[in-house]
């Protein structure tokens, strides 16, 4: 045990801060001895140590010691308390025949019965004398207090202490018991308070300790000793400080109900009411009057429980309202409630006390409705899902009429949908039934369509879209948004004639008649319907700029997800990548975990087209961990493609055709989160050798975009991946060609890794003396849009096309960088299939032991002037931008060209460029 904890230890089993009370007593004791008797009264608040005084005491009395505790419950039984002294002190026969008697006898206590008994104790303490305590003595019969009180003038000359304890109150001074003893001088008072912070320091051996136990307590010893004994439990990884636990509460809902009925009722009616309690409010939830009130609270406040009217700490209000019956702690709370709602407080305060009050009586509640619904709002708006979902679902458990539940439930479909859209889904035939039914306004109608689709109800939401399209006469910016939404992810379901992207870019300014949703969609489809567009991009950024997080539509994903899709498939990943990460990282910081999963489920998709297949399948299975299958609806196809062909690139062929069995929604084909479904088991397929299947799921990429009228290969790359087919097939390699060449002839001039694609394909078409320019293209156009696993397939061509013309030193130094890249970007399947014949079967593995590059050979200055060199510099420039003379270029020169066996500047490998000094 540690010096301070034997230091608490002594304060337990001590008495602190009481030595005053202790000297009194023993004064009060000497003068009983000597023949004079004394009363004392210990006064103090509710379990601050009288008992513990009066028991500290008794021990050193010894045998002529007796005491009696006085309890509520047994008020009603004649001369109760008289009888446990009398008996406990060995009164004669005929004694304890009367108080028999007498307790068989119910009204007041009669002159004979309290004159008898009076003699009876003064006969016992005639040969030595007596020290007796009754404690709680404000809860005796009145019988017995009849008989105390008749014995308090007789004591003037008897050996006797009589100690009566009393809880302190603000009306004791005006007790019967008061007024009696005042007007005795053998009667004094011994005042017992809370302990002061200097004592609480003492108990828990240290003044920061014994502060913030002060805090916690009050001075309360018993809530002292009970934190000192949580404090022994939490056991030696505790950091020492003070803090409430079980018995803690226990102690402190012990110290309520030592209190009287009235004091217990208010301190429930604050623990319910907590930061809203009045004075008023607490007498109307009490039943009490604004006095009783002040009295309670006073009561409280000197027992170190209450502070300025409040508990010290959420763990005693806590433990206040957990000790209070379920229904009655239900019915306090809507009484509440009903009190606040009455008195014009805002939904935001009445609310929470409707959502503790469930299950308590709500025979009427409509009044209530509002309140919920407004509430609802107001915690979506702070981003608090959860509870604007516990105030919608009473909201519609409550609401009496059938068109205002049916309005909530589709907003619960709604709300719901951003952090369960599983549970969402379970929810849409009762609403879709309302929506039959005509009780749903327009705006509810639509705000289904989403969910529903999500969730591969096709046939309801194309009832829902006619619906609306049969009501509206002037399409809206909602309409528009919806059409246009439609037309980009669920083709099937829009109408063929839906207003081209850009329309009003020129009439009308930026923001000012569209809202953000609309300028996101609408970037969206201009993205999917004509190709990358810088206007496009430009609004996708303005959407996301002026989004905040507070804003739920415009920052959720009816707004930010088709926007980053629009910078995705315009080509522009690192916009989409950095915005994306933004979004992520907002979302994690409000544990928003559907918020979460779409953007990972984005951040894969970007991490793939980038080469970086690591972070790819990271992020997918970040994506379906956040939200598991179920969750994603149609959109599935999105983390599953991801990671079906990372797999697949990373040759874990086993892993792709497991994720290939998770099962998916037939709707899913039948929107465009099915196509990079399929092509990434077009891939899969391809890569084991079943070319048909590959072809065919390629095939049909192809004629669903062309039938929805969104083909671009920024979406699905299709020719390309058919091409590729086809030429892995090694039949119609003219089809190939001529998919090839249409890809390229459809693609505008900006760079793409479409195009590097098509023009690496392209080139194994062609004569070998040709791959190599196309090849050289293919790289240089892939090296500017950053796909590092296609460049590493482009540079593993080149090389080989440099293989096949005998330049085997070029055809090196070209493998070694591919190698490099396929490392980098985690493609082991085609990191292993690159510079074979530099490995047996024996060999280390190429992450161990990579080929050996010739250009290590050289020092770092060789490879400084060797770089220079290979670009094209004369001598005198090279000596010129590294501040050397010519000469000692010339010999620099002179030991690369041995080193790398070469006669020439043109037979310098290309792989000296990435050595190119900053100086150049």
């Amino acid at each position: 045990m540690t010096g301070t904890d034997r230091r608490a230890e002594a304060g337990c089993t001590g008495l602190i801060e009481r030595d005053a009370q202790w000297a009194g007593l023993t004064a009060l004791l000497s003068d009983a001895v000597a023949g004079s008797g004394r009363v004392a009264l210990v006064t103090g608040p509710v379990a601050c140590g009288r008992t513990e005084l009066l028991h500290r005491f008794g021990e050193r009395c010894g045998e002529r010691f007796v005491s009696a505790t006085c309890s509520a419950l047994e008020r009603g039984l004649p001369f109760g308390v008289a009888g446990q002294l009398l008996h406990a002190l060995g009164a004669p026969a005929q004694v304890r025949d009367l108080l028999d008697a007498a307790t068989r006898t119910a009204g007041p206590a009669t002159a004979h019965q309290l004159h008898t008994l009076c003699l009876a104790l003064l006969d016992l303490a005639a040969d030595s004398p007596l020290v007796i305590a009754v404690d709680d003595v404000q809860h005796a019969d009145p019988q017995s207090l009849h008989w105390l009180l008749s014995l308090v003038p007789r004591l003037g000359r008897a050996g006797i202490l009589l100690l009566l304890a009393r809880t302190a109150s603000p009306g004791a001074a005006h007790s019967p018991l008061h007024t009696e003893l005042s007007r005795h001088p053998h009667c004094h008072e011994i005042g017992v308070a809370p302990l002061s912070e200097a004592g609480m320091a003492d108990l828990f051996g240290g003044a920061d300790a014994g502060r913030e136990a002060m805090a916690l307590t009050g001075g309360n010893p018993l809530l002292a000793r009970s934190l000192l004994a949580d404090r022994r439990t939490a056991g030696p990884d505790a950091d020492g400080a003070p803090a409430p636990g079980p018995g803690f509460r226990r102690a402190l809902v012990s110290c309520v109900h030592r209190c009287e009925p009235y004091v217990v009722a208010v301190a429930r009616a604050l623990a319910v009411t907590g930061a809203h309690a009045t004075v008023e409010r607490l007498g109307r939830l009490a039943g009490l009057d604004v006095e009783a009130v002040r009295s309670a609270l006073d009561l409280l406040t000197d027992a170190g429980l209450l502070a300025d009217g409040r508990f010290r700490t959420d763990a005693a209000r806590t433990a206040v309202l957990d000790d209070m019956p379920a229904d009655e702690r239900g019915r306090t709370h809507r009484s509440a409630a009903l009190l606040l709602h009455d008195e014009g407080a805002p939904a935001t305060e009445v609310a929470p006390y409707l959502l503790r009050a469930d299950g308590a009586d709500r025979a009427d509640e409509s009044w209530a409705v509002p309140v919920f619904e407004e509430a609802a709002e107001h915690a979506l708006r702070e981003e608090r899902i959860d509870t604007a979902l516990r105030c919608l679902e009473r909201a519609h458990r409550a609401c009496p009429e059938a068109h205002r539940q049916a309005a909530i439930a589709a907003k619960l479909v709604r709300v719901e949908s951003r952090v369960n859209p599983a549970a969402a889904g379970r929810r849409l035939t009762t609403v879709t039934d309302a929506m039959r039914a005509g009780r749903l306004s327009d705006l509810d109608v639509r705000s289904l369509v989403p969910p529903l689709l999500w969730h591969g109800r096709v046939d309801e939401a194309a009832e829902a879209m006619e619906r609306l399209r049969r009501a509206r006469h002037q399409p809206g910016t909602a309409d528009r948004t919806t059409e246009l939404w439609l037309a980009c992810t669920h083709p099937p379901l829009a109408r063929r004639t839906r207003p081209p992207a850009g329309t009003d870019r020129d009439s009308e300014p930026a923001g000012r008649t569209t809202g953000p949703a609309l300028r996101a969609v609408t970037a969206l489809t201009t993205v999917l319907t004509q190709g990358p567009d810088e206007h496009a991009v430009t609004d996708a950024e303005h959407v996301l700029q002026v989004a905040r997080p507070s804003d739920g539509m415009s920052w959720g994903p009816q707004t930010a997800l088709p926007a980053l899709h629009a910078l995705v498939h315009a080509g522009r990943l690192d916009l989409a990548r950095s915005w994306c990460d933004k979004l992520l990282d907002d979302a994690r910081a409000r544990d928003l975990a559907v918020a979460q999963a779409l953007y990972a489920g984005v951040r894969g998709d970007i991490a793939l087209r980038e080469g970086d297949l690591a972070g790819a399948h990271a992020h997918a299975r970040d994506a379906l961990t956040l939200m598991p299958p179920g969750g994603w609806g149609v959109a599935v196809g999105v983390p599953l493609g991801v990671l079906v062909e990372t797999a697949t690139k990373q040759g874990r062929h086993e892993e792709a055709a497991a994720h290939l069995t998770q099962p998916v929604p037939d709707a899913m084909f039948r929107s465009r989160y099915g196509l990079p479904y399929l092509h990434a088991r077009g891939h899969h397929f391809l890569a084991t050798d079943r070319h048909y299947a590959a072809l065919a799921d390629f095939l049909s990429c192809g004629e669903l975009m062309n039938e929805w009228g969104i083909d671009q290969s920024v979406l699905v790359p299709w020719r390309t991946s058919a091409a590729e087919a086809w030429l892995r097939h090694g039949k119609n390699r003219d089809e190939a060609k001529r998919l090839l060449n249409e890809q390229l002839a459809r693609l505008g001039p900006e760079t793409s890794r479409t195009r590097g694609v098509a023009l690496r394909l392209l080139a194994a078409t062609t004569a070998a003396q040709h791959r190599p320019r196309l090849l050289d293209e293919a790289v240089a156009v892939l090296e500017e849009c950053g796909d590092q696993y296609e460049l590493a397939r482009a540079l593993g061509d080149l090389s080989n096309a440099h293989q096949a013309l005998r330049e085997h030193r070029r055809a090196w130094s070209v493998a070694r960088r591919a190698w490099h890249v396929a490392n980098v970007c985690d493609a082991t399947a085609l990191r292993d299939e690159l510079l074979p014949s530099r490995r047996g079967p024996d060999d280390e593995s190429p992450e161990e032991q990579p080929p050996t590059d010739p250009i290590s050979r050289l020092t770092d200055a060789e490879r400084r002037v060797a770089a220079l060199a290979a670009v094209g510099l004369t001598n005198r420039e090279i000596a010129g931008k590294l501040f050397i003379t010519p000469s000692t270029i010339e010999q620099h020169l002179t030991r690369v060209y041995r080193k790398l066996n070469v006669k020439y500047r043109k037979d310098l490998p290309t792989g000296l460029h990435s050595h190119l000094p900053d100086t150049a």
